[in-house]
């Protein structure tokens, strides 16, 4: 019996284990990012078998199930349709591939649903790895080159330890939050704890800032607004901290001319955008200069006329860089050469799995927020809001904005990303005690 509970103790122990390494899988890349949701997965199936897939289904777990249906029925009719044409099965491959996204989402369901997952391990890990993005960026800032020997690729945009990939604002904005909850965690003293939070606040602050990604600094001051918004024992530290980095931003923005020439210009863009779309939809006017017309803005233009090419379930996974380039050109304004991606995530899943996907991902969404932010804060169906979940919810909320720049939804990164949120926000939302 003693051989028993030690075996499974251990199961807890590699699972957690694995959890607790997704921070650092996202430093170290895609393959470290797919080998951890791999094993866990097979772990988890390998430790508890068919039980998995026991787990009494919500409504919402039907919504997720019929987006992946649908994602594998536009793949299997898109790929039909090229044969014998272009003889293309990639869209049906990663298609089949993206599945182990809804295999992620019930075993996360189930380990927290049956109290598998010690996210104190998760939330240090994440402070951990954040704390050290954040100080290899101060390093590449003031050595001209971070820890490992890497140099920026451009002076106003530090990638810290990722290199030529200029995503280390988005890493910090994603997991910081994780990192500033564990606190609770060690029951600090009143002093100590608003001390320590405005410390990690400024540390992150000042980290997005000079990496110059501008709309990772814009949803992380969402996600901290948010939190004060609704979480009332988080509002007696959080604007203390907020004073500190109004002037930490205050500070570096007057002093360092990089930065300011970097957000002078995403707010010049986000001005731009707005402008051409009121004299391109409203006056109906295309007679603009090319120069006023924001590369964003053109890229988004894109995936109209994409997305027509199959308005119902769309072209299939990642299809969009194949699409755009057969696209008829609607507009004057329009760019006649295509990205990867739209750079939105709506965008790019009303072009990959058209009306119907768009519609079924919204639902998604709208069901996750309801089951947590409103239930939570506005229906107060719940006495007391599992702490746990604060920097799920938030993080999830800030992720999905709409009217955000993004990289691709169906990437490793951003899909192993958003499956976790949702697994956790849904199955804590149906716990009542605060942990």
């Amino acid at each position: 019996m003693a051989n028993f509970k030690f075996f499974n103790a251990n199961h807890y122990i590699i699972l957690n284990i694995l959890l607790s390494l997704i921070p650092l899988s996202y430093i170290i890349g895609n393959f470290a990012i797919n080998l951890n949701v791999f094993l866990l997965i097979v772990c988890s199936l390998i430790f508890f078998n068919k039980k998995i897939f026991k787990i009494k289904l919500l409504f919402l777990d039907k919504i997720i199930l019929s987006f992946f249906i649908l994602a594998l029925f536009s793949a299997v009719i898109n790929t039909i349709e090229l044969i014998p044409s272009e003889h293309d099965n990639s869209t049906l491959v990663k298609t089949i591939l993206f599945l182990r996204y809804l295999l992620l989402y019930f075993v996360l369901r189930y380990l927290i649903e049956n109290e598998k997952i010690y996210f104190k391990w998760f939330f240090i890990s994440s402070l951990c790895c954040t704390l050290f993005v954040s100080f290899d960026i101060f390093y590449q800032f003031v050595f001209s080159q971070d820890i490992f020997g890497i140099k920026p690729l451009h002076p106003s945009k530090l990638s810290g330890p990722f290199g030529d990939e200029l995503v280390a604002g988005g890493y910090i904005h994603k997991f910081s939050l994780f990192g500033i909850f564990v606190l609770p965690f060690f029951k600090l003293k009143k002093n100590y704890l608003s001390l320590i939070l405005s410390t990690l606040f400024l540390i992150f602050m000042t980290a997005i800032i000079l990496s110059g990604n501008r709309m990772p600094l814009v949803l992380f001051l969402l996600s901290i607004f948010l939190i004060i918004l609704f979480e009332k024992k988080t509002r007696k530290y959080l604007p203390i901290s907020l004073i500190v980095i109004s002037s930490v931003i205050f500070v570096i923005y007057k002093n360092n001319s990089i930065v300011k020439d970097s957000f002078d210009s995403f707010f010049d863009n986000s001005t731009d955008i707005i402008n051409v779309f009121v004299i391109e939809n409203i006056t109906k006017s295309s007679k603009i200069p090319e120069k006023r017309i924001p590369i964003y803005y053109q890229e988004f233009k894109t995936s109209y006329g994409t997305w027509m090419m199959n308005k119902y379930i769309g072209g299939g996974i990642k299809s969009f860089r194949h699409n755009c380039p057969k696209r008829k050109i609607l507009s004057h304004n329009e760019r006649t050469t295509c990205n990867m991606h739209p750079h939105n995530y709506y965008l790019e899943i009303l072009t990959d799995l058209g009306i119907i996907g768009l519609i079924i991902s919204c639902l998604i969404f709208i069901i996750t927020i309801y089951n947590s932010l409103i239930k939570n804060y506005f229906l107060k169906q719940t006495k007391v809001i599992n702490i746990i979940s604060v920097p799920f919810i938030f993080v999830f909320i800030s992720e999905i904005f709409p009217l955000r720049t993004s990289g691709s939804f169906f990437t490793t990164s951003t899909s192993t990303f958003i499956f976790i949120l949702i697994a956790v926000i849904i199955t804590l939302s149906k716990k009542k005690i605060r942990d």
